[in-house]
């Protein structure tokens, strides 16, 4: 897959294709319904297949302060991508010559792509203040020449599917509805980093990932289910994010991950952990002989579920 990051490389990938538009901040399920149709379309005309978005939130431009926590890194954007089958993906960071852009200049400059249809969903914007609508966009194809395929939002029963409802879910601990709407488990990946030890001497050593400093959006303090990525395998395990309230002594909210069947040393290395279902909320303990028992009780829950997936 090739990557382009700025408006001025476009030429670079002149060859027919077909560019499926859009924020893709999240890449759930409605994101990739018009990404596979653009892949459909691709494929019966022969072309390529190419991805238009932005490698920032557009709020980043405008409002830095109300830029969302983000559901994707931009590692797994590209490695979901690829896996969908993009050619090229054109991620260019939402900056002022870019706002700026009228619809008509935009559309011009992303004719350099060399693309014979675009596709995108029905509540698409573009242009500078969002001025470009898909109305507007029909009248261009009309002129322009170009094959306009349009999807609809898709649906999670009686609710939209966005970004927006994903992160809310997220910050609700609803990890379930949340996976379901993404198409795909949760998580958050990091290194691992030295805690306090304290899980070891409890019986439940843990894989600590510090939160302060990471732009993704952070699930409800508690207790969840997870599966966890370390290198080539997979481990099931069961995760608190929180701030040890039983023993007051973490001013930060933390990621400690205890990996069910595993021994080893992992400090420094990469670890991704998938939610799969919040188990409990955080729980301030009257003593550790109590907190090794809800422990116990913690697994064998996170055990179960594991079972059924």
């Amino acid at each position: 897959m090739e990557i382009i990051t700025a408006l001025g490389q476009l030429h670079k990938f002149n060859v027919p294709c077909v560019v499926a538009l859009g924020t893709f901040d999240g890449l759930h399920r409605g994101h990739v319904d018009v990404i596979r149709t653009a892949r459909e379309q691709a494929l019966k005309t022969g072309g390529k297949l190419a991805v238009f978005t932005f490698s920032n939130h557009p709020y980043a431009c405008f409002r830095p302060d109300r830029v969302p926590p983000a559901l994707i890194t931009p590692q797994q954007k590209q490695e979901l991508l690829r896996d969908l089958g993009v050619n090229v993906l054109v991620d260019i960071p939402f900056d002022l010559s870019v706002a700026r852009l009228e619809p008509e200049q935009f559309l011009q400059r992303l004719q350099a792509l060399g693309y014979s249809c675009l596709v995108v969903g029905s509540n698409f914007t573009y242009g500078i203040r969002g001025e470009g609508t898909v109305a507007t966009l029909r009248a261009s194809a009309a002129k322009l020449g170009f094959t306009l395929l349009v999807r609809s939002l898709v649906s999670d029963g009686a609710m939209v599917i966005s970004s927006t409802a994903i992160r809310r879910l997220i910050a609700e601990g609803d990890i379930v509805e949340a996976n379901r709407m993404l198409g795909r488990s949760y998580s958050i990946s990091g290194t691992v980093a030295h805690g306090n030890e304290r899980g070891r001497l409890l019986g439940y050593p843990t894989a600590n990932l510090e939160l302060e400093d990471n732009r993704l959006a952070v699930p409800l303090g508690g207790v969840y289910v997870v599966r966890v990525l370390l290198g080539d395998k997979i481990y099931g395990g069961m995760a608190n994010i929180g701030k040890n309230p039983t023993f007051g002594d973490v001013e930060k909210p933390r990621l400690e991950t205890h990996i069910f069947d595993f021994a080893g040393d992992i400090y420094g290395r990469q670890l991704t952990v998938q939610f799969v279902q919040r188990v409990r909320g955080e729980v301030k303990f009257t003593s550790l002989a109590a907190l090794k028992a809800q422990l116990a009780q913690d697994k064998a829950a996170c055990l179960e579920c594991l079972q059924s997936f």
